[in-house]
C-alpha cells in the first residue's frame, strides 16, 4: 500500500491560552473559504464515551451515501486542532465530515473559514443548540 498524500494544516494556525482553556487562532489574514485544516478521525459508538470527559468534545456522524450505517449514535473524535476550536453564536469556521475521491482518497473533517478572518483572531464554530440542549444549558 502506497502513502497517501499528507492532510492540510493552514501555516498560520496555532493553539494557545483563552477564556476556555485553550483555542485556535491565527497569526494571519485568512480570505472567506480558505480551508483551515483537513483533520483525521476515530469513529466510536457513542455510548463508549457517554459518560467520559470525550463527551464534550466529539461530533455526531450522520452517514454519508457512501458508507455503510452502523446503526445508532456513533461519533467521531477529531484529530489536530479539531477538538480545541471553542463555540461561537457568530462563528468564523464551519467544518464538514466527507470522503474526497482522488489519487489519494480521504475521509476526513475539514474546516474551512466562513468569512475573512483577521490576525490575531480565534477561530470559533457553532456546536449547535442541541450541543447546549444536551447539557441543559441555553445557547450561549
Amino acid at each position: 500500500m502506497q502513502p497517501g498524500e499528507p492532510l492540510f494544516i493552514h501555516p498560520g494556525l496555532r493553539v494557545q491560552p483563552c477564556e476556555w482553556g485553550y483555542g485556535v487562532f491565527t497569526e494571519q489574514a485568512i480570505p472567506e473559504g480558505t480551508i483551515l485544516e483537513e483533520c483525521h478521525y476515530l469513529k466510536a459508538p457513542f455510548r463508549s464515551v457517554r459518560n467520559s470527559p470525550l463527551t464534550d468534545y466529539v461530533f455526531n456522524i450522520e452517514w454519508g451515501p457512501h458508507e455503510e450505517d452502523r446503526g445508532g449514535e456513533w461519533v467521531a473524535i477529531v484529530m489536530g486542532f479539531g477538538m480545541v476550536y471553542n463555540h461561537s453564536q457568530e462563528p468564523n469556521v464551519s467544518y464538514y465530515r466527507g470522503f474526497q475521491k482522488g489519487a489519494s482518497p480521504k475521509d476526513v473533517f475539514t474546516f474551512y473559514a466562513l468569512r475573512d478572518i483577521e490576525p490575531g483572531e480565534q477561530l470559533c464554530i457553532s456546536y449547535g443548540e442541541n450541543w447546549w440542549k444536551t447539557r441543559g444549558q441555553e445557547m450561549p
